[in-house]
């Protein structure tokens, strides 16, 4: 019968049932067999003579279909290959998970192939997706606009309030004025928010076309806390969520190498365009 040794292992079952019929003290067989009083006294306790398993009870590196979910959107919008959504993962969605556990979740939601953006197309043409936020999430924000650019894989994030409409100008004026690129139009589903951004940015409108994915991402709830979802490295509780979605932009565009954009983040990729 094959007997599997912890690495670490000082003895075998054979010394420990040695051990724990020996009349001996602890001392005199801690000198005889080569090991320590501690290990001796250890086995003298134990029922049996075999190491005891040592995987975790339970293993909270399970991804949730709400984190899945957001790994497939910056998979399929950044088009992040599958070591930097490793990155992306480990610092902004669950520290310690694997790289086969994401290839899983990118087969399962079959968005395992990435077709790389052409480089020569002009940047601009941004990606427009809002997301409905549960307050579980944010009391103070309805909802949540991710922008982003399908040839740099550059992103921009905004948070619009709960209630009444709001003016846009603040969002405009940044769109406008505080990004590295020069917006030249929007995709987006044909919504009222939507076109009264691309009027007052003077862009065309693109419908987007339906996505299965982005179906399935919307049909899990989306029930859980902040700190369920984002338990990267880098996700800290003490920030409130406006903060927290700043951290992880700067991190995406600014510290996440792109093997596609010639070994250099999307912020200084656009700057060197």
């Amino acid at each position: 019968m094959e007997i599997k040794l912890h690495s670490n292992a000082t003895t075998t079952p054979r010394t420990r049932k040695y051990i724990q019929s020996s009349e001996k003290s602890d001392s005199e067989l801690a000198e005889e067999l080569n090991i320590s009083v501690d290990t001796v006294r250890r086995w003298r306790k134990r029922d049996d003579c075999y190491d005891k398993s040592h995987r975790p009870n339970t293993i909270h590196r399970a991804l949730s279909h709400q984190q899945e979910a957001m790994l497939v959107f910056l998979r399929v919008r950044l088009s992040l290959s599958l070591d930097e959504l490793l990155e992306a993962a480990q610092l902004l969605v669950q520290q310690g998970i694997s790289r086969a556990s994401i290839s899983r979740t990118l087969q399962n939601w079959q968005q395992s192939r990435l077709t790389k953006p052409d480089l020569k197309q002009p940047v601009g043409h941004l990606r427009l997706d809002v997301f409905p936020l549960p307050e579980i999430i944010s009391h103070k924000h309805g909802s949540l606009m991710v922008f982003s650019d399908p040839v740099s894989g550059f992103i921009a994030v905004a948070l619009r309030e709960r209630g009444d409409a709001q003016p846009l100008d603040a969002l405009v004026g940044f769109l406008q004025q505080g990004l590295l690129l020069q917006v030249r139009s929007l995709t987006a589903r044909s919504t009222e928010l939507t076109q009264q951004l691309a009027q007052q940015l003077q862009v065309p409108l693109h419908q987007a076309t339906p996505e299965e994915w982005l179906e399935r991402a919307a049909s899990g709830g989306w029930e859980q806390s902040l700190e369920q979802l984002l338990n990267g490295e880098r996700f800290d509780k003490r920030l409130g969520f406006g903060a927290v979605l700043l951290e992880f932009e700067d991190l995406l565009n600014h510290r996440i190498i792109r093997n596609r954009l010639k070994n250099l983040t999307p912020a200084a990729w656009l700057k060197a365009c």
